[in-house]
């Protein structure tokens, strides 16, 4: 009587865990198929615009394999796997999901929090602090991570700027202005740094960054330290 009772209750105890098991293995694989259709969603916005994907296709052809680029974090991934070159960072810093993480959906935040790959937050302020700065400071940086080239992006880089400048502890607009009446950004008279001086190079030609490609959507420099 009382090995079937326990019988009974050990099957019971082996079929809950089982359910148990099999939903919360369900749920993990839900998690991640949401995690990464948000995550690729930037890849896949950036191969839909036109000029990035010639751009990405340029970077591997113009630069050697071993090269570090400079860009923003969000491009580094698609660098990565597109144009096959080292980026100084590919992936969001912890900090930085904190502040966009109100953009992804509640599966999304907390599959971001399970399987994402988190980036430097110490590099991403470098990578801020390489566009903000005026270009013999920038070298500087760009020096210590052996970087050799620089992609930037328009008129996204503009887009971006504030964020950029607040990583960086700036003011984006003692830089940068938008012009509503022409729709248009246009820098101030302190706009002379890095970044700004490769996107305004008619402007304001770079002394230590050569062009080596521009479609109008995508400038590639070399550095020269």
């Amino acid at each position: 009587m009382d090995w079937r009772f326990w019988r009974k209750k050990w099957l019971l105890t082996a079929v809950i865990v089982t359910i148990v098991l099999v939903a919360f293995a369900l749920f993990l694989t839900t998690l991640k198929v949401s995690y990464d259709s948000e995550n690729d969603a930037a890849m896949q916005y950036f191969s839909c615009q036109p000029g990035m994907p010639d751009a990405f296709t340029a970077l591997e052809r113009l630069t050697p394999s071993d090269a570090v680029v400079l860009c923003w974090w969000d491009y580094g991934r698609s660098m990565k796997e597109w144009s096959h070159r080292e980026a100084i960072e590919a992936y969001p810093s912890r900090e930085i999901a904190q502040t966009v993480g109100s953009s992804r959906s509640v599966l999304g935040n907390l599959g971001a929090q399970i399987f994402a790959k988190w980036g430097s937050h110490e590099r991403i302020q470098d990578i801020a602090r390489a566009f903000m700065l005026n270009e013999e400071q920038s070298l500087t940086i760009l020096r210590k991570y052996n970087a050799s080239y620089v992609l930037v992006f328009v008129p996204d880089e503009l887009e971006k700027f504030c964020w950029i400048a607040q990583i960086a502890g700036y003011d984006a607009t003692d830089y940068l202005t938008y012009n509503e009446k022409n729709q248009d950004y246009e820098p101030t008279a302190r706009g002379e740094v890095t970044l700004l001086r490769l996107i305004f190079e008619d402007t304001w030609q770079p002394r230590h960054f050569t062009k080596l490609y521009d479609n109008d959507k995508a400038k590639i420099y070399r550095i020269n330290y």
